[in-house]
């Protein structure tokens, strides 16, 4: 995605500041973008999951199953939700919301979240903040994450500018 243009994700148009790469699909819903390669930067958007609906992709229904999304979930129900999805997803066993807060997401009600977590087998420590609310009943999450050592703090600014200017 190219800096300040106007990039269509599904139901969602976001407007980056500098050059981002597509990076995969972790869920129907979900894209990511990376600049540095995901695993050291991402920012991951989810547009319009339905009732019912993972947030992920299922990577292991019999033994860890990804947690399905309730429209009913109240914003704080939503920080659980994720840390669920989240952990499932990337198979964490280590992960802290650091903070919960509620924000504004594109003139919407939402829910501002701060996380720490490490991989298995790794020891870097990794932040995340995501952002999430409800519209219309569907889900509407965008999520950025890195290794706290130099890549957290020299990307969450970029990152925070696309989650304020994001429309749905």
């Amino acid at each position: 995605m190219s800096g300040n243009q106007v990039a269509r994700v599904d139901s969602l148009s976001i407007t980056p500041q500098s050059d981002w790469n597509q990076g995969g699909r972790p869920g129907e819903q979900g894209r990511v973008w990376t600049q540095d390669g995901v695993g050291l930067n991402a920012i991951e958007f989810f547009s319009a999951v339905p009732q019912g609906a993972p947030l992920y992709k299922e990577r292991d229904k019999k033994n860890n199953p990804m947690p399905k999304f309730d429209s009913k979930l109240l914003l704080p129900e939503l920080a659980d939700f994720f840390e669920r999805s989240f952990r499932a997803q990337n198979q964490v066993s280590d992960f802290t919301i650091l903070e919960s807060t509620p924000t504004d997401i594109g003139g919407r009600k939402g829910l501002a979240v701060r996380y720490r977590y490490t991989l298995p087998n790794d020891e870097l420590t990794r932040l995340g903040e995501a952002r999430m609310a409800v519209v219309e009943g569907k889900l509407y999450v965008t999520n950025f994450y890195a290794p706290q050592l130099h890549y957290f703090d020299a990307g969450l600014p970029e990152a925070r500018a696309i989650m304020e200017r994001t429309r749905f």
